[in-house]
């Protein structure tokens, strides 16, 4: 693999997929060869970069920069994993993938299959160094206090509630606090949010934000808040740049950017 991951963008006229293809295009630690959408066959639905090739899907991707590519970055659609998961391992790349809604079995399936490959698979829930940041201090601060509840909010087109930042921030403080939480559950109350290895996560949409997430712990006496904001989108192209060159060193599936850091 280069020392200058080469990178085939899926998703790069949707939201999140723009901001990071032209954060991509403007970094020298990473090349970003190909973006890759279905809008792109016609009328693009964002203007993505002139420097990569542009392809309304992986198959599109002309040869000569087809075998240039090391690494296939997915922001594409849940629905649409699978295939790209399986067109990575025929075509010999590494795969990260930050879209979320999609079924864990199937990362687990196709984390095998990469590591029969040799090859890695990263599931990356939140690209934003701060946000990863955010999660790993949740969970050291749940072992001291482990009644803990998720308050997140994201613009109001968003399709997947809890976010998969939320859910991985449930499920690393579930796994800290272990034994000791207090609080009733959704179970008891059902409008205090969807329960998530115990948690609860309570899932806002709203036009006019981005990725806002408060974690909130609690004991007598006292209250901790942390809380990330993403202002822009353009923030998770350093965690994509970061996931790009850790592929090469690990195999299988990893799920999460806290590793790498």
């Amino acid at each position: 693999m280069s020392s200058t991951p080469r990178i085939h963008l899926i998703g790069a006229t949707g939201r999140t997929g723009n901001a990071v293809a032209h954060a991509l295009a403007a970094r020298n630690d990473v090349s970003l060869v190909s973006c890759v959408a279905p809008s792109l066959g016609g009328s693009p639905t964002r203007p993505v970069p002139s420097g990569p090739a542009a392809a309304a899907t992986l198959s599109e991707i002309p040869a000569d920069v087809l075998g240039t590519g090391d690494v296939v970055v997915d922001l594409g659609i849940a629905r649409s994993v699978e295939q790209h998961l399986a067109w990575a391992l025929d075509h010999d790349m590494h795969a990260v993938v930050g879209t979320t809604g999609c079924d864990d079995d199937v990362f687990t399936t196709y984390g095998e299959r990469f590591a029969a490959a040799g090859r890695a698979l990263l599931v990356i829930p939140n690209f934003s160094i701060g946000a990863v940041l955010m999660m790993r201090v949740a969970a050291d601060i749940a072992r001291f206090m482990p009644d803990v509840e998720i308050v997140e909010v994201h613009h109001d087109t968003k399709v997947d509630a809890p976010s998969g930042t939320a859910i991985r921030t449930a499920r690393m403080v579930a796994a800290a606090a272990a034994a000791g939480r207090t609080g009733a559950s959704a179970d008891d109350h059902p409008a205090r949010g969807q329960m998530v290895d115990g948690v609860a996560v309570h899932s806002v949409r709203l036009p006019g934000a981005t990725a806002h997430q408060d974690v909130i712990f609690g004991m007598p006496g006292e209250l901790l808040t942390i809380r990330h904001d993403a202002i822009d989108r353009s923030c998770y192209g350093a965690g994509v740049a970061r996931a790009a060159h850790a592929v090469a060193s690990c195999t299988g599936l990893h799920i999460g950017l806290e590793e790498f850091l």
